[in-house]
């Protein structure tokens, strides 16, 4: 046991020679640092200035920005778009019906319509689009929307829907345009079930009842008119007939089922892509047309609800560029309260003056000089790097709290040694004490999070992980050089100003009594205090059941932290994501959830030649739609080319292919044709998703898919749907942000290790910064029902490095006073509660505010009551293991735990009676607040 105990020892005593090396070269880094910064400090101040500025001005100058979509969070090296790059190398772009289109969203305009109901009884008979006038207000919607013209500025022409529209057969697809043709008209009032699953007249109007009708329309059955020449056969008409032929009795005329109930009548236009030019004018003109339902059109039979390819897009971009002087006044207000904060700290001859406005100054060209170095290297801006400015302010606003609350700290303890007289301040002593304990914990948290971002740009499959992260690692590095040199440059033109009993905010010379009236007023509060701190005296026993308490009551948040943060589900659209304003957009995507069983087909592709007339390929084709169609996500709908097509006839008929093709299956057949036989190279069918929300279970539906793609027995067949990529990009983003959290969890721990040699330090910062990322994504999960979705995306990237520097700093420096974190948290709760009063409908900015709410309650907590109980802890079982040791190995100092003295200061106070000066040797145990905490 002795052996052990002493071999234990050992270990330790080597670790703390290891950790007094390292405190060693941190002393003398801050010592040739601080010589450079006092004898240069306007040189580097100018220098800094100039160079930042120019970088601002590039900026202004060179900035070029591109818009941001949805399109930037795919991955355009993954499986999905590889696919879809096949596809298009196939059968390139589809042109076909809108609805069954796979590789992109077209530009198009998308119309639910309703029967406008006057009171709030609805029935069937109010709510039934099955009405003359009704379709007649339809066709009359047609005409006006066809007629919309917008002008091409570069051919100088007006254009109107034909001009634009996608065409087949010389004709504008619309979607459900059966609804507006005469034959529809004719057969409303005895409508039959379309006799094979969709619509179609001679003119080529057509449309599916599922999606120009709804999931809701109802059947009846009626007696069949006198003289029918319907085209359609009643389902139940052959086993009619058939009873009818076997019975000898006389029965009644049969009934036939009919559609008697219509809810809805959906209409799609689309539009052309077909070149770059030809899709910006096809945007501008379903633009303008949902800005002519939204606004002008008016009627008094029908509601109308539209959407196009970009309204949602609009729509939130929109409502963020009008808030987004909202989150500007809340920063402002957070620099004013910070600055108030750190300023009303000391009194007119320790005050740090005007540090705090070189702070934001600090900032701005920290700031400008990252995106002017983008500009200079032609990267474009996008929108997202504007939550990177949020991020660093707050963290160099933290770095600057931190230094000020350290030369407040040194500038009392001096105070506490100069009763009578104003003290001479020896910069040259003081100035090192303070950047050894601040920068060492600015440059560890600047290489965490440049690091891991780094090798995150790199690694992450996602296409904005790219631009974001790469710019946060430049960002992050180049404020701390700002800061090192602007604003510590800034500090020692402060530390001048106090040792030559300046007023801190102007040049005058305070009289040199001042020094002692201001003494003896803090002497007065600091009495009054210790008389409070000795009425809220707890017993060393009960601080240690309290302590014991916190520190239990952490672990058991941190498990439910990642219990609730690990049942994040995903999203792709939510009615929340929408402003309030915008009502008939949310009432389309609405109807789209309760109407509709209708969602983007999922297409199975044979990129190569097989032999389709063997009995098990097309058995294994047709097992592949029945297994689709039995998912929960998935409706009923099968299209399979085999059904309509006779292979022999394609393969071996002498007419020319167009013909030996039926229309329903030219899109889906790549034919090469031969002298003697055709061979089919290529071929795709369908099955349907049924809904759009995008959350785990339509991810799971889609690797499904792939899954019974890769076990069927034919060969390279690939599974694609339009919303693969942005499903393949949500899954991605729940597993980024969770690997992102682990990589800065990693990364702290080694890095603060090898820059600081301690163990235990490195442990508390781990499990602080667990439950506080942890805990974040919990609460705003339980009260803000957070999804991983592409709208709140780019600020979960972000969100968790808020409070980095001050978790490493206030592990090691265990200072009693927490104001110089507090103020910071403070100053930003303030203002983002302030922020929350506002009528804030954009989706991110309710995201930003209320995770920095719930982020900053936590550090509060984390800071003030849970880290000093664990200190607290570690400090009695020290006291404990020390008394122990003195008891029974009183003989073995060799085998004894050195305590690591702390930097010498000297400062030299112009008294008569120490000529020489006076030095203070602050001998502090490391257990209580060294950097250097042994374990």
């Amino acid at each position: 046991m002795d052996s052990s105990m002493k071999q234990t020892n050992r270990c330790q005593i080597r670790m703390n020679s290891t950790r007094q090396i390292a405190n060693l070269q941190w002393i003398k880094f801050a010592n040739i640092y601080s010589k450079l910064l006092i004898r240069f400090s306007w040189s580097i101040l100018s220098i800094g200035l100039l160079i930042t500025a120019g970088l601002t001005a590039c900026f202004c100058l060179l900035v070029e920005v591109r818009q941001f979509g949805q399109q930037d969070f795919f991955m355009p090296k993954g499986l999905t778009m590889t696919n879809a790059r096949r596809i298009k190398m196939l059968f390139g772009n589809d042109t076909e019906l809108r609805m069954h289109q796979q590789l992109n969203l077209y530009p198009g305009l998308d119309i639910i319509i309703k029967r406008k109901v006057t009171n709030n009884e609805r029935s069937d008979n109010q709510t039934n689009m099955l009405d003359n006038r009704t379709v007649e207000e339809i066709k009359m919607l047609d005409q006006q929307l066809q007629s919309i013209l917008i002008t091409d500025t570069k051919n100088n022409v007006e254009l109107n829907y034909s001009s634009l529209c996608t065409k087949m057969n010389y004709a504008c697809i619309i979607d459900g345009n059966y609804v507006l043709s005469e034959k529809f008209r004719d057969h409303m009032i005895h409508l039959h079930p379309p006799k094979h699953g969709y619509y179609m007249d001679d003119s080529g109007a057509n449309g599916v009842p599922g999606f120009m009708f709804g999931k809701n329309y109802g059947y009846a059955d009626r007696a069949p008119p006198a003289s029918d020449d319907s085209d359609y056969v009643d389902v139940e008409e052959e086993a009619q007939q058939h009873e009818l032929e076997n019975s000898s009795k006389i029965v009644s005329p049969t009934t036939e089922r009919i559609i008697a109930y219509v809810p809805l009548f959906r209409l799609r236009y689309s539009l052309s892509s077909s070149t770059p030019e030809i899709r910006k004018l096809a945007i501008d003109w379903e633009r303008k047309a949902l800005s002519y339902l939204n606004g002008e059109y008016k009627s008094k039979l029908i509601d109308v609800f539209p959407s196009t390819s970009t309204a949602i897009s609009d729509a939130i971009s929109k409502t963020a560029h009008e808030e987004g002087i909202y989150i500007t006044f809340m920063f402002l207000i957070f620099f004013v309260l910070l600055c108030i904060f750190l300023s009303i700290q000391g009194n007119s001859y320790t005050s740090v003056g005007y540090l705090p406005l070189c702070g934001i100054i600090s900032i701005c060209l920290s700031t400008g000089a990252t995106f002017g170095l983008l500009s200079v290297f032609r990267i474009k801006i996008i929108e997202p790097m504007a939550l990177l400015i949020f991020i660093v302010a707050i963290i160099d606003a933290m770095r600057c709290s931190i230094v000020c609350g350290e030369y407040h700290r040194i500038i009392i303890e001096h105070m506490d040694t100069s009763p009578d007289e104003s003290p001479e301040i020896d910069i040259e002593k003081l100035l090192p004490s303070i950047i050894t304990s601040t920068h060492p914990y600015f440059i560890v948290s600047t290489l965490i999070i440049s690091f891991v971002y780094l090798l995150f740009s790199i690694f992450s499959p996602m296409s904005l992980t790219m631009p974001i992260c790469l710019t946060l690692a430049l960002y992050i590095f180049i404020n701390y050089i700002v800061h090192s040199t602007f604003f510590t440059s800034c500090l020692v033109i402060t530390l001048k100003r106090v040792s030559s009993r300046r007023h801190c905010l102007c040049c005058c010379r305070l009289p040199k009594d001042n020094y002692t009236k201001q003494n003896r007023k803090s002497k007065s509060l600091n009495v009054f205090r210790n008389q409070i701190y000795s009425l809220l005296k707890i017993d060393s026993m009960w601080k240690k059941l309290f302590a014991s308490i916190f520190c239990l009551l952490l672990v058991v948040f941190i498990i439910l932290s990642l219990w609730f943060g690990l049942s994040i589900d995903t999203s792709l659209f939510e009615d929340k994501y929408l402003p309030r304003e915008f009502y008939s957009l949310r009432s389309h995507m609405q109807s789209q959830v309760d109407d509709f069983e209708m969602g983007p087909v999922i297409m199975f592709t044979i990129p190569e030649a097989i032999d389709y007339n063997n009995a098990y390929t097309q058995e294994a084709m047709r097992n592949l739609l029945e297994q689709c169609v039995s998912e929960t996500r998935t409706n009923t709908f099968k299209l399979l080319w085999l059904t309509n097509e006779n292979i022999t006839y394609i393969t071996t008929g002498r007419e020319n292919l167009t013909f030996r093709i039926t229309p329903f299956s030219k899109n889906d057949l790549i034919v090469s044709e031969g002298e003697n036989f055709s061979t089919i190279q290529a071929s795709r069918f369908y099955c349907q998703y049924k809904s759009i929300k995008g959350d785990r279970e339509d991810i799971r539906t889609m690797n499904a898919m792939y899954t019974y793609a890769k076990q069927s027995l034919i060969p390279s067949i690939f599974p694609y749907s339009l919303l693969f990529p942005s499903y393949e990009s949500l899954g991605q983003l729940r597993i980024d942000i969770c690997v992102l959290i682990l990589a800065l969890i990693l990364c702290c721990f080694i890095i603060t290790f090898i820059a600081f040699i301690s163990l235990k330090n490195s442990l508390l910062i781990v499990a602080h910064f667990l439950a506080l990322s942890a805990g974040t994504l919990m609460c705003l999960y339980l009260f803000q029902n957070l999804t991983y979705n592409f709208v709140a995306g780019p600020w979960l990237y972000l969100v968790p490095i808020l409070y980095v520097d001050t978790l490493i700093h206030v592990c090691y420096s265990r200072t009693d006073s927490k104001w110089k974190y507090n103020r910071v948290i403070l100053s930003l709760l303030i203002s983002a509660f302030v922020l929350y009063l506002f009528p804030i409908e954009t989706y991110a900015f309710q995201i930003i505010c209320c995770s920095i709410i719930y982020q900053s309650i936590i550090c509060f907590v984390l800071i003030n009551f849970i880290l000093p109980s664990w200190f607290y802890l570690f400090q009695s079982n020290n006291n404990n293991n020390n008394n122990n040791n003195d008891d029974n190995n009183d003989n073995n100092s060799e085998d004894q735990i050195d305590t690591v003295v702390s930097p010498t200061m000297t400062i030299v106070v112009s008294n008569n009676s120490l000529k020489s000066g006076m030095e203070i040797n602050n001998h502090i145990d490391e257990s209580n607040i060294n950097i250097n905490d042994p374990i």
